[in-house]
């Protein structure tokens, strides 16, 4: 059985959730338990880690989504985040603590099951897709998750990963169409981003891993339009 938290402090909100929640499992034939909480205090006290999913409002009263988000995150790496948010300009805020994604109020029936059919893929290990990077001594098999950008140098391409930077010839066109359905942004001619670790935006360029890189001043309306749908 699936375990969800909803943290929500308006109660029109949380009906509203908790119809939605039995909509989707009338529909999918899933099974699913609900915890609610009236403010991000509620369930960071004695917090214990068994929710599979935690849709949080990211304004409450007296602890507010972020800060319960940091808290939940010291406690436990694995629980899925997803923010309910009233205004878009909030949504980058969530890469701080991982959030899968955001729902933005008003809420409707489809967004709401869209968003949770994403989560639920995370949540059942379907969502990680791999991709295959030939080097000049070995081809290996990286999960497209761990790839954060990629950089272009006369058709040698550099895959930045957490802990290496791997090479191999290519075409960033031909790169661009295979991650784009990955949450990857080609921000100009030479890089290709991961828009999931995107962390800021400042001077005309995006911030990964405290690196800036370019984004052409033509695609900055679109990339800031990818950039909040993505989170």
């Amino acid at each position: 059985m699936i375990h969800i938290a909803i943290v929500e402090d308006e109660e029109k909100y949380r009906k509203q959730l908790r119809e939605y929640i039995e909509q989707y499992c009338e529909k999918s034939g899933k099974q699913i338990q609900t915890s609610f909480f009236q403010d991000g205090e509620d369930i960071i006290e004695n917090y214990t880690a068994d929710f599979d999913l935690i849709f949080m409002d990211i304004q409450m009263r007296f602890m507010d989504g972020m800060t319960a988000a940091r808290e939940i995150r010291k406690l436990d790496k694995k629980v899925i985040l997803m923010f309910i948010i009233s205004i878009a300009t909030y949504a980058i805020e969530g890469y701080e603590v991982d959030a899968l994604d955001y729902i933005l109020k008003p809420l409707s029936y489809n967004m709401f099951e869209q968003k949770l059919n994403r989560a639920l893929l995370r949540v059942d290990g379907q969502e990680e897709h791999y991709f295959l990077i030939q080097t000049s001594e070995e081809t290996l098999r990286i999960k497209v998750t761990e790839i954060h950008y990629i950089e272009s140098h006369s058709h040698i391409m550099a895959y930045h990963l957490p802990d290496r930077i791997l090479e191999s010839r290519g075409r960033l066109d031909d790169l661009e169409e295979q991650l784009s359905p990955y949450g990857f942004y080609r921000s100009n001619r030479g890089y290709l981003i991961n828009l999931h670790y995107v962390t800021g935006v400042s001077d005309g360029c995006c911030i990964i891993d405290g690196n800036m890189l370019p984004v052409s001043r033509r695609k900055k309306a679109e990339f800031m339009e990818k950039l909040s749908q993505i989170l």
